[in-house]
C-alpha cells in the first residue's frame, strides 16, 4: 500500500491519501467512466428490484471534469417569494365562510364596528374571534393562514377554511387560474373540468397531503391540482380521468393507505367517491399504431430531423417505422425504445404536440389522450435517450407520467431549463438530468408511490439549480443507489436526520454553498461508498462525525475545501477498503498513521 500525505505543524493541515485498490503502482483516484460510454453499460448497474446491491462499483456520470465553484447569490432566491410576500400583504383576505356564535360574518362586523373591532372571546365562533379572522380588524395574524392551517386540521376531523386560503395565498399568481365546469350539450348527466391542473397549488396541496397525520382531505385537492382533469357520468356514476389517470391512481392508493381515506371530488360539485382509476383507464389509455407512427413523425418534425447525424429509415413511407434509425419495437410494433443520443436533435424538447383540425389549427381539447402527439402518446416505451444533443426550453412533465412502462430517462448535456422532476414516470429506475440549465429540481414525494419505490439513480449536477438541500432531501426516496447533485447552487445545511437510505451507494453534491454541521452518514447510509462534498462556497464546520471512521464500506471520501475542525483520530486506518481521502483546506490538526 502506497500512502502519501502531507501536513505542516499549524492547526491548518492539508491531507490526501490514495490507496491504490491492487496495491501496486502509484497512488491515484480511480479512473471515471468517459463520455462515449455505452448506455448498456449504465443500465446494467441498476439492480432488480428483488436483487441487493453486490457490486462493488458505481456509475460514473459522464463528465467527471472538474469546474469552478458556482457563484452563490442568495438575493436570487428570495425575489420570487418577496413577490409573493408583497401581494400577500396588500390583500385583504377573509377567512372563507366564518361566523361568531351568533352566526354574524366578517361583513356584518364590518358594517357595524368600524373603526372598531371586537376581541373579547363571547364574540367568538368556531374558528376564534373577528380579530383574528376578519382582515378589516387589521391585526397582521388574520393573514397567518399557513399556522391557522396547521393546527385546524391537527385538531379537527376534516380541513378549515384556513387551508384553501393558504392555498389563494401562498399562489398569488395563480390564485385565479381559469377553471371551467362544462356540461356536456347532449348528456346533461356528464360534466367536467377544464383547466384544473396547477402546479403552485398542485406543490401547495401535495405537502399537507403528505404531512397531514391521518387527514386524507388534503390528498383530495392534492390529486385535482396535480393530476389535471376529470369527467363524470351521472348516468352510470363513473369518473373518467381526462389527463393523467396514473397520477389520480397514485394518490388514490396513497390516501387509501396512508389515511384509509377515499378520494372524493372537490371542484365538481359531487356527493361520490372517485371510482378507482388504478384500472378502467388502461381499457381506453392504450397505444395505437398509426398513433406511434404519426408520434415519430413530429419529433423528428419538431427537433430538426432532416439535419440529424441518422436519420436513416425516417419519413420513409417504404420503412417501418419500427427499423428507423435509434427506434427499438416489441412484437405487435409497438415503440419501447428510442436511442437517438448525439444525433443533433434541435428544438424543444418533444413532450408532445397537439393534433390540428381540417384548417390546421391545433385542438385545444384539454383531453391529452386523443389531441397530442409525441413521447407523450408512446405508452409502452421503456427506454429513452436524448443526451448530449441541442434540445432546449422547458420539459412538461405531466403528460409523461402515464408512461408507465418507462424506466431509463436520459437528457444529459443539452440545454434543458425551467424544472426537473426526476419521478418523471410511474416505473422509473434511472433519470439523468446533468448538464442542462436546469433552474430547480422538483422536490421527491411520497405520494407517487411507484417511482417512490423505483427511482436507483438520479444525477442533477452541472446545472444552476438554487435551492434549500433540506428540502430537497426530504424524503429521498428508499431504494436509491446513487444520488449526483455536484456543481449547482445548493445551500443551507444537510438535515441532522438523514431517510435510512440502505441501498445508496454514492452521494455526490460538491461544489455548491453548503453549510453546517456534518451530520451522521454512516448510520443512514449503511453501504455508502463514495462520498463527496468538498469545495462548498459557504463550508461545513464543526468536527467529522467520528462513526465516519468505522465505515466498512467507504472507498472514496471527499471532503476538502470547508472549515472543518477537530482532530484526525487513528481510527482513519480502520476504513480498510478506502482508496480516496482528501481532506485538505480544511482547519483540522493531526496526521494520518503511517500505515
Amino acid at each position: 500500500m502506497m500512502v502519501a500525505f502531507s501536513f505542516i505543524t499549524t492547526p491548518i493541515v492539508t491531507l490526501s491519501l490514495f490507496q491504490p485498490s491492487d496495491g501496486s503502482g502509484e497512488g491515484k483516484a480511480p479512473p471515471a467512466l468517459p463520455p462515449s460510454a455505452s448506455k448498456s453499460l449504465r443500465q446494467e448497474d441498476l439492480q432488480p428490484d428483488n436483487e441487493a446491491s453486490t457490486s462493488p462499483d458505481i456509475i460514473r456520470s459522464p463528465l467527471a471534469a472538474v469546474v469552478p465553484p458556482p457563484v452563490f447569490a442568495p438575493t436570487a432566491i428570495s425575489n420570487h417569494r418577496m413577490k409573493f410576500d408583497a401581494m400577500r400583504a396588500s390583500a385583504c383576505l377573509d377567512t372563507p365562510n366564518w361566523e361568531d356564535v351568533d352566526g354574524l360574518g366578517c361583513g356584518w362586523y364590518e358594517e357595524y364596528y368600524d373603526p372598531g373591532c371586537p376581541f373579547t372571546d363571547s364574540y367568538a365562533g368556531d374558528m376564534g374571534p373577528a380579530s383574528k379572522n376578519c382582515c378589516y380588524c387589521k391585526d397582521p395574524s388574520c393573514q397567518d393562514f399557513r399556522s391557522t392551517c396547521q393546527k385546524k386540521t391537527l385538531n379537527n376531523a376534516g380541513l378549515a377554511p384556513f387551508c384553501e386560503k393558504e392555498a389563494e395565498t401562498s399562489c398569488c399568481e395563480a390564485a385565479d387560474h381559469d377553471v371551467k365546469i362544462i356540461t356536456d350539450d347532449e348528456w346533461d348527466d356528464e360534466n367536467q373540468t377544464v383547466g384544473l391542473y396547477n402546479e403552485c397549488k398542485c406543490d401547495f396541496w401535495s405537502r399537507r397531503c403528505e404531512d397531514t397525520l391521518g387527514q386524507g382531505e388534503a390528498c383530495d385537492y392534492a390529486a385535482e391540482y396535480c393530476c389535471g382533469d376529470y369527467r363524470y357520468d351521472a348516468g352510470i356514476e363513473t369518473f373518467k380521468f381526462l389527463n393523467s389517470p396514473q397520477c389520480y391512481c397514485d394518490f388514490y392508493n396513497y390516501a387509501k393507505n396512508e389515511f384509509a381515506h377515499k378520494l372524493k371530488p372537490k371542484a365538481l360539485n359531487v356527493e361520490k367517491e372517485f371510482t378507482s382509476p388504478c384500472g378502467p383507464f388502461k381499457t381506453y389509455w392504450l397505444s395505437k399504431s398509426g398513433v406511434e407512427k404519426r408520434s415519430l413523425e413530429l419529433i423528428y418534425n419538431g427537433t430538426n430531423g432532416q439535419n440529424w447525424t441518422n436519420n436513416v429509415g425516417w419519413k420513409d413511407e417504404t420503412v417501418d417505422h419500427c427499423e428507423w434509425y435509434g427506434i427499438s419495437c416489441d412484437a405487435d410494433g409497438f415503440v419501447t425504445d428510442i436511442d437517438l443520443r448525439d444525433n443533433n436533435l434541435v428544438g424543444q424538447f418533444p413532450v408532445y404536440t397537439r393534433d390540428v383540425n381540417s384548417s390546421g389549427d391545433p385542438i385545444l381539447d384539454n383531453t391529452w389522450r386523443l389531441t397530442k402527439y409525441g413521447l407523450a402518446s408512446l405508452y409502452k416505451l421503456k427506454t429513452l435517450d436524448l443526451a448530449e444533443n441541442e434540445l432546449t426550453g422547458t420539459i412538461e412533465y405531466a403528460p409523461l407520467y402515464n408512461l408507465v412502462a418507462l424506466t431509463y430517462f436520459d437528457v444529459s448535456e443539452n440545454q434543458l431549463s425551467g424544472e426537473l422532476e426526476a419521478q418523471v414516470a410511474p416505473s422509473i429506475k434511472y433519470a439523468d438530468f446533468s448538464s442542462n440549465n436546469f433552474t430547480s429540481m422538483r422536490r421527491f414525494v411520497q405520494y407517487k408511490a411507484s417511482s417512490f419505490q423505483t427511482l436507483r439513480f438520479c444525477d442533477v449536477s452541472n446545472n444552476v439549480i438554487q435551492q434549500d438541500a433540506a428540502d430537497l432531501l426530504e424524503n429521498t426516496p428508499p431504494k436509491i443507489e446513487q444520488f449526483i447533485a455536484s456543481n449547482n447552487q445548493f445551500y443551507g445545511s444537510l438535515p441532522a436526520s438523514l431517510d435510512n437510505l440502505p441501498k445508496l451507494r454514492q452521494f455526490e453534491m460538491a461544489s455548491n454553498a453548503l453549510s453546517g454541521i456534518l451530520p451522521d452518514f454512516t448510520e443512514s447510509f449503511a453501504t455508502l461508498q463514495e462520498l463527496d462534498l468538498s469545495n462548498q462556497t459557504k463550508g461545513f464546520t464543526g468536527p467529522i462525525p467520528e462513526d465516519v471512521w468505522r465505515s466498512l464500506s467507504l472507498k472514496i471520501l471527499n471532503l476538502a475545501g470547508s472549515m472543518l475542525t477537530g482532530t484526525i483520530p487513528s481510527l482513519v486506518g480502520n476504513l480498510a477498503v478506502l482508496e480516496v481521502l482528501d481532506l485538505s483546506n480544511n482547519l483540522l490538526k493531526g496526521s494520518l498513521p503511517s500505515e
